[in-house]
């Protein structure tokens, strides 16, 4: 699997994050077999034929337009809608071009390829494959409300991206950016091999050039201002006064105190701290990967663990853990859990990415009585789905 200081050369990983990481597009030239291993035409012919794949998930759009899905789905009077492989040669060949979303997930080497994004960037990735083979374009000039590494797996095509026109603007946003009106700041054509990083809110518009291309885009979406702030409003549920009614049909007086509560409330939890606390329950609830291990998993899940015994977070990234009074606390699976501050070494080491033993875990801890309860707790978080146990270690 290509390293993300493989996939963004002949830039280094401190350049790319000075000089362009949500700042401005760059563009990354590299050889023609660079990204050959992730993604083929042939593999492409078997997802289609081995899945079933409806709108929006899979769709065919021209010139700005989505295709009617009826002109290349069944009808499902006519049984199970299917792709109708007629009607999508014919519909291919009139100049639309395929989109497949989140491909990664009917593909391994891709759902890895997004583990190498969200680890070197810290945040949720999903992949979207385009395919197209005359001139017209999938969509009209616009702008994405994530950021975007494109890599080109196959063919040409002729991009043309704008600066923003409001800067980063929100996908829910108050105001609506307005359309540039002056030269692009790139202009080229996109080989076999090269990369490009789009901003959030720049503009660009991309046309085929008539063969056939392939290329994908990894869509990245780290955190922002009003995630912060939303997190941090969100955490004052904790105080009565932020859960009680305004005193809407009281005096100024009492609406006064209430603002100056509510103030000072929302100036405690905006700490220095809060934004290193905020980050890290970001990076610990960021996107995981299903991990399934059948038919093994239903015997391993409530076995009894031992040394060898392997396991790793489920639907979590890493455990979003924070003091609380003498231990320190997490949520997962609907449930405010509670852990003792001696197992915090160990429980910090469980990942979504990897699996380890519990020896592994075991060794960080400092006494036996500890290693004990690490074993009680791990067997508790397994028994509601916190953690997968996995085959034990031969």
């Amino acid at each position: 699997m290509l390293e993300f200081d493989q996939i963004i050369a002949p830039l280094s990983f401190d350049k790319f994050l000075r000089d362009h990481w949500g700042k401005s597009f760059v563009r990354m030239q590299g050889p023609a077999d660079r990204f050959k291993s992730l993604f083929s035409w042939d593999e492409l012919n078997t997802v289609l034929e081995t899945h079933r794949l409806m709108p929006p998930r899979f769709k065919l759009s021209k010139d700005g337009q989505a295709i009617d899905p009826m002109r290349y789905i069944t009808p499902p009077h006519m049984g199970t809608p299917r792709l109708d492989s007629g009607g999508l040669a014919v519909c291919l060949a009139e100049g639309a071009s395929l989109i497949l979303n989140d491909v990664q997930e009917v593909h391994p080497r891709l759902r890895e390829l997004m583990q190498v994004f969200q680890a070197a960037l810290k945040t949720d990735t999903y992949a979207n494959l385009y395919a197209a083979w005359h001139t017209q374009k999938a969509f009209d000039l616009h702008w994405d409300p994530q950021d975007s590494i494109i890599l080109q797996l196959s063919g040409k095509k002729r991009w043309k991206v704008y600066k923003p026109t409001r800067l980063h603007p929100l996908e829910d946003d108050i105001e609506k950016p307005a359309q540039p009106t002056g030269e692009p700041v790139w202009e080229g054509v996109m080989k076999e091999g090269d990369a490009i990083y789009v901003p959030r809110g720049w503009w660009h518009v991309v046309h085929p050039l008539n063969e056939p291309c392939l290329h994908l885009t990894v869509s990245l979406t780290p955190p922002k201002g009003i995630d912060l702030l939303g997190w941090a409003v969100s955490s004052l549920r904790r105080e009565a006064v932020v859960r009680a009614g305004l005193p809407a049909l009281q005096d100024a007086a009492a609406q006064a105190a209430t603002m100056k509560s509510l103030r000072e409330l929302v100036n405690n939890v905006l700490t220095d701290q809060a934004m290193a606390d905020f980050l890290g329950q970001w990076d610990a609830n960021i996107g995981h990967t299903p991990h399934i291990r059948l038919p093994g998993s239903p015997y391993e899940q409530f076995s009894e663990l031992s040394d060898d015994s392997m396991v790793r977070l489920a639907t979590l990234n890493r455990l979003p853990l924070t003091p609380f009074g003498e231990n320190f606390e997490f949520k997962a699976v609907n449930k405010l859990w509670t852990v003792p501050r001696a197992l915090l070494p160990a429980l910090s080491h469980l990942h979504n990415a990897r699996a380890s033993t519990v020896a592994e875990l075991s060794a960080v801890l400092e006494s036996d009585a500890a290693r004990d309860d690490l074993k009680k707790s791990l067997a508790v978080l397994a028994r509601s789905g916190v953690v997968l146990v996995e085959k034990k270690v031969p």
